[in-house]
């Protein structure tokens, strides 16, 4: 399965680590860790693309996995076994308002298989 990332989870992993650090002072090896957890969530998330908790509107479709230590990751997704497709929308961690923060998150997927569809009208 593809796995897509929203252009905005980079940044959320980049503030992930920013404040591991942070709060750590300074210890990368924890960030680093967390990052681990995330690659890890991933795969569990890709290799049963249909669990997780649903959402409701406005994110209807989508789903919420929780995971690493303490379950303080959340990652919100939607599959598209069509195109064989995961679409990463959000990675949160501990506290973050991670629902708030999906919504405006959602269109990538359709702009993403837009694209693709002219991709492949081009060849």
């Amino acid at each position: 399965m593809r796995l897509i990332r929203h252009p905005l989870v980079k940044r959320d992993l980049l503030e992930l680590v920013d404040h591991i650090v942070e709060s750590t002072q300074g210890d990368v090896a924890a960030a680093s860790r967390r990052l681990d957890e995330i690659d890890a969530l991933l795969a569990e998330i890709a290799a049963n693309p249909g669990s997780g908790m649903r959402l409701s509107a406005p994110l209807d479709g989508w789903l919420a996995r929780h995971g690493g230590r303490g379950h303080r990751i959340t990652i919100v997704f939607k599959a598209d076994p069509q195109q064989n497709a995961l679409y990463v929308a959000l990675v949160a961690f501990g506290g973050q308002d991670w629902m708030s923060g999906s919504v405006g998150r959602k269109t990538f997927v359709n702009e993403s298989l837009l694209s693709q569809n002219r991709s492949k009208a081009e060849i």
